[in-house]
């Protein structure tokens, strides 16, 4: 008896960790490891600690598994939040790489784009996404713009420009490329000084085969 009630304290502790985690999406009706999530992060502007890190993610490639997706606007009616990200949707299907398209229908939407308000971060906006394991193929993201930083309640400064070019950083994560090291690029992780740039239009026709 003391030893079936040791397994069960074992499962349970085993089943919370998988529950804390959350690395990891079950198919209910087969119970079977089906997809995985990532998280990835566009850093604010300068002035930011040495201890600071910017989160870099790591491993395979992921992408959608044709170069187009549904877009959901969940702005609150914040006319400049939705203008600049109307117009960072634009400047990536002008590449004619990849194709956004607007829906009002948020249960359509392969992505969504919300704000939130986190002064107790470090980023300026975050995208995380679901993907199939066994394909890497994407099928859900969701963009969030930190308005606390974008929208200067911060000491950190952004024109409309700068918040033109973090949505247009975001956006090429939920598409699936990852932070680029090289500054003179929208997925360079801080500063959001750079719009979308020739090597990003590179990455994203390598990604997409193109």
């Amino acid at each position: 008896m003391k030893s079936f009630n040791y397994f069960l304290v074992k499962l349970t502790c085993a089943l919370m960790t998988v529950i804390i985690l959350r690395n990891f999406i079950f198919d209910e009706s087969l119970s079977i490891i089906k997809c995985n999530s990532q998280v990835v992060y566009a850093q604010k502007s300068k002035q930011t600690s040495k201890n600071s890190k910017t989160k870099v993610v790591t491993g395979n490639h992921w992408r959608w598994q044709k170069p187009r997706a549904k877009v959901y606007i969940d702005l609150n009616d914040n006319p400049d939040m939705i203008s600049a990200t109307n117009d960072a949707i634009s400047a990536w299907n002008r590449t004619k790489v990849f194709t956004f398209s607007k829906t009002k229908n948020k249960k359509k939407a392969d992505i969504t784009i919300s704000q939130v308000y986190h002064p107790y971060t470090n980023y300026a906006g975050f995208t995380t996404f679901q993907y199939y394991l066994k394909t890497g193929f994407l099928y859900e993201a969701a963009v969030n713009l930190n308005i606390y930083y974008l929208q200067n309640f911060s000491n950190y400064y952004y024109n409309y420009e700068r918040i033109v070019n973090t949505v247009e950083h975001e956006l090429g994560h939920a598409i699936g490329l990852k932070h680029n090291n090289i500054k003179k690029s929208v997925m360079y992780p801080a500063q959001s000084l750079y719009p979308i740039e020739p090597i990003d239009i590179a990455n994203a026709k390598k990604l997409y085969h193109k």
